[in-house]
């Protein structure tokens, strides 16, 4: 009854009160995904058997799609395919430049802003391969089964990598990997792909409905030699608790400035993707103070340490073990910090 019911309200057909009637004991939150579509969701990550609906059919190394784009082609994207290799070797990959991944989040796509963004950003501090990983073959409204695609596409990911090394010598020290909401888990799971390998894995507020601390398919902090995440709606769409190396906290990492009422959470949960744009070309950095320890970002006081550190930007924190809790209060909208 109840899973024929959330199916209903994902197409728009019931309203989200009459499941909340029918399931009073269960928790619920009505979601945004990356398109900006509403969508009903469990925030209960052991109540699989609740939502046991047929997935649509998902081959990971066919239907995960990797979009190369680089100084010559910043704009159109060329494809390539794992095992393929007439689509690496007359790409205009380039192994001498460092090579960025990006991955987007529920019911995102080729379209999403995270890809425009970020890669513009990118393009304008230097020269990279950007490649876009988009899995919206995967999508499906019904959030469960999207959210059971986060290791089939990251080891899909890891894959391309491995292919990329053998047929166009990418070094692995090169890489780095970001990752919104789902696509933050996708992210650790290339990291897991790899063996840890990868330099850095950056989460983007890594979603948390349907996820807990000891689902083996998330984000943590063993997936690459320097794992951050940057916490922007924590215990509503993402995680709240720290996962990674180093865990960045804007404004206490619940709700965001400028975000209004923001029930569903969905502004703040992009907001840590406006964040991590700004960062790649700011000149002051988006600074983040050393807190103590978590339980300072849940009384919303920072027992400062004296350490300081920048968040995200262009790998500002490669090799530089950096780990603990960071708080930083930031603008309502760009910039978030003050240039001057």
């Amino acid at each position: 009854m109840i899973s024929a019911l959330i199916l209903l309200v994902a197409l728009g057909i019931a309203e989200p009160s009459v499941l909340a009637e029918q399931s009073d004991d269960h928790p619920w939150q009505v979601v945004h995904d990356d398109q900006g579509h509403l969508h009903l969701v469990s925030l209960d990550p052991y109540a699989a058997n609740l939502f046991d609906q047929p997935a649509p059919k998902f081959d990971p190394e066919y239907d995960t799609r990797f979009y190369l784009y680089t100084p010559s082609n910043p704009e159109t994207p060329h494809q390539m395919w794992n095992n393929y290799e007439s689509s690496v070797i007359y790409s205009a990959f380039n192994a001498s430049y460092p090579t960025r991944f990006v991955i987007h989040g529920w019911g995102g796509d080729i379209n999403s802003a995270i890809n425009r963004q970020i890669r513009t950003e990118l393009f304008n501090v230097g020269k990279f391969n950007v490649i876009f990983v988009d899995w919206s073959a995967g999508y499906d409204a019904f959030y469960p089964n999207s959210r059971r695609l986060v290791y089939p596409v990251g080891i899909a990911t890891s894959n391309l990598i491995d292919f990329l090394v053998r047929v166009k010598y990418l070094r692995r020290q090169d890489v780095a990997v970001i990752g919104h909401s789902l696509g933050a888990h996708a992210a650790g799971n290339v990291g897991k792909g790899q063996a840890g390998r990868i330099p850095v894995i950056v989460g983007l507020d890594p979603a948390l409905p349907f996820f807990a601390m000891d689902s083996v398919d998330r984000i943590k902090a063993t997936d690459a030699e320097y794992v951050e995440v940057i916490h922007t709606n924590g215990g509503v769409l993402g995680f709240m608790e720290p996962i990674g190396n180093a865990d960045f906290y804007p404004n206490w990492g619940r709700i965001q400035p400028g975000c209004g009422v923001d029930i569903d959470g969905g502004c703040a949960h992009g907001r840590a993707v406006e964040l991590f744009v700004e960062s790649i070309s700011s000149r002051v950095g988006l600074v983040g103070r050393q807190c103590s320890g978590f339980q300072d970002i849940r009384n919303g006081i920072c027992t400062e340490t004296g350490f300081s550190s920048s968040m995200g930007g262009e790998l500002t924190n490669r090799g530089s073990r950096l780990h603990g809790i960071f708080y930083l209060a930031t603008a309502n909208g760009r910039p978030f910090v003050n240039e001057c």
